[in-house]
Parts: structure tokens; sequence; C-alpha cells
């Protein structure tokens, strides 16, 4: 059960992930994460928002979908994408897409590492596809100890 529950839309446009990153970082320090965690939290939220924005958003106007739950446990945000860019291109991130970015990954090669680094930072990494032809990317990053119910 959510204590807070933060929803925002943002174009599908590289220039407001910023913004959002520096919500989220402030948010974060906030709800007492350490400096190096919010640091993770905000590197983990720009890789997921980059990819929606630049692989699996129809266009600006659509725009990317951002939800931010904050409970007793976790502060939890689903980055929400509608589709390719590319016309009759959906859900860009299927298991045999995932699979070819896994292989490909390499440090010469510039693609392909924020969902390893997504993975390897947020406690819970989900990824899923959405109603609306995209991907819902789902992150978690656990509170060291229980929170106060009063946020």
């Amino acid at each position: 059960m959510s204590q807070a529950d933060i929803q925002l839309q943002i174009p599908s446009v590289a220039f407001y992930i910023e913004p959002v990153r520096a919500f989220v970082g402030n948010l974060a320090q906030s709800l007492g994460f350490s400096r190096k965690r919010v640091a993770d939290i905000q590197l983990v939220l720009d890789e997921i928002c980059s990819n929606a924005v630049h692989h699996g958003s129809a266009d600006a106007t659509v725009g990317v979908k951002l939800r931010i739950s904050i409970d007793t446990d976790a502060l939890e945000i689903i980055v929400r994408d509608t589709g390719g860019r590319h016309s009759g291109e959906k859900n860009w991130l299927t298991h045999e897409r995932l699979s070819e970015i896994e292989m490909n990954r390499s440090p010469s090669n510039e693609s392909g590492h924020g969902i390893f680094i997504a993975k390897s930072l947020a406690d819970m990494h989900k990824m899923q596809p959405n109603r609306d032809g995209g991907t819902d990317v789902r992150v978690a990053f656990r509170f060291s100890k229980p929170r106060n119910p009063e946020i």
C-alpha cells in the first residue's frame, strides 16, 4: 500500500529527463537515502528514461509516463513508454531483443549498458509489455529500515 503516489508525464525528448532526475534525487534524499544511493537512483532513472525516450516512444507528443510510489519498504519507479519510434514497431524490448542486447554489451559498444546498470543498481528490476504497445520498466530501491507511515 502506497503512502505516496506521484504521477508525471514528460514529452519524449531527452531535454526533460534532467528535471525529473533532479526531482527524484531530491525526493530520495528527503526520504533518507545516502548520497551514494541517491546517485544510484538518479543513474537508473536516467538510463530507463533515456531508453523510453530514444527507443520506446512513438513521438514527443505522446510522451513518457512515470509513476513514483513510496511505501514503508521502498521507493518504486515505473517508466512507461508507448512503443517504437518506427511505424509498425511495437514493444522494442522483446525477449529476443533483450537477449541480443545482453550478448552484444561490451565496453567498446555505446549501447546496451542502461538495462545492465538498472539491473545492477536497483533492488528490484522488471520489464514487461504494456497495453499501449510499449514497455513498462519497474525499479525499486529499498529503505535500509522501514519508514514511518507519516511522510
